[in-house]
């Protein structure tokens, strides 16, 4: 039984199709020089290799040990390209693998792909957030000083992610510690998270910005109901199983 999934296969909401948003995740990948697994010829072979080198019009990897796997390669119409980054599912399609010399040894590019799924292996359903009249988040520190007011981009009951500009400086695996926003019916969030992604979102013309991933660390058991009924809710309104009271709606990318 295939373990990949077809681009059809998955919902539209776990695709990134912005150029600076893959080229993140790609160069974190080269980075982090985790192994990605090539399938080609519909899924009948594959080899581990390396991404080298992540460029606005082209991805490098690395060849195989294997010298008929990089015979067969190029010879496929496609590939599929599977990592796991930080526990996070990556994929992406290719189109047919050309050999070529990089840096005087030999390694196969693709065109950039165009879109990229990025999911969580045990994802809680999230919903995106209205941006019309969005929530408003504040950000703790150990001392109680407020890091920063941003904007809430999507909630789920495992944590959320938000929206921040250049000012607010966020690293990965950053605890931060306090949540604060408050949901329908003046439910407030409290609770400490950590940064689970930061992604550059491309510039506009009030300046830079970035969504940024914060999985709850230590969130009560009363709030975690409040979130799933709030979700639950809104997902009723947007199924059009309830009357809509306008707080929020899931959005279809």
């Amino acid at each position: 039984m295939s373990i990949l999934l077809s681009d059809d296969e998955i919902e539209d909401r776990y695709f990134l199709r912005g150029r600076m948003e893959i080229l993140n995740v790609l160069n974190d990948v080269i980075y982090r020089r985790e192994s990605v697994t090539v399938n080609f010829n519909a899924g009948k072979d594959f080899f581990l290799t390396r991404l080298l080198e992540a460029r606005h019009d082209a991805l490098i990897f690395d060849l195989s040990g294997d010298v008929k796997a990089n015979q067969r390669l190029p010879e496929s119409p496609g590939c599929i390209f599977v990592a796991h980054l930080n526990g996070i599912h990556i994929q992406f399609s290719g189109t047919q693998a050309h050999r070529f010399s990089w840096g005087g040894s030999d390694a196969f590019w693709v065109p950039l792909p165009e879109r990229i799924v990025r999911r969580q292996r045990r994802e809680s359903y999230r919903i995106l957030l209205p941006v019309a009249k969005p929530f408003l988040v504040k950000l703790f520190s150990d001392e109680g000083a407020i890091l920063g007011d941003c904007t809430l981009h999507d909630v789920s009951v495992g944590g959320i992610g938000i929206t921040v500009d250049e000012r607010l400086h966020l690293a990965l695996g950053q605890t931060i510690a306090r949540v604060n926003f408050v949901l329908a019916k003046q439910r407030a969030i409290n609770c400490s998270a950590e940064v689970r992604h930061v992604t550059h979102l491309a510039d506009r013309h009030s300046g830079t910005r970035f969504r940024v991933g914060l999985r709850f660390s230590d969130l009560a058991p009363a709030m975690a109901v409040a979130i799933q009924r709030y979700v639950t809710r809104v997902e009723h309104e947007r199924r059009g199983m309830v009357p809509e009271t306008g707080e929020g709606r899931k959005r279809k990318s």
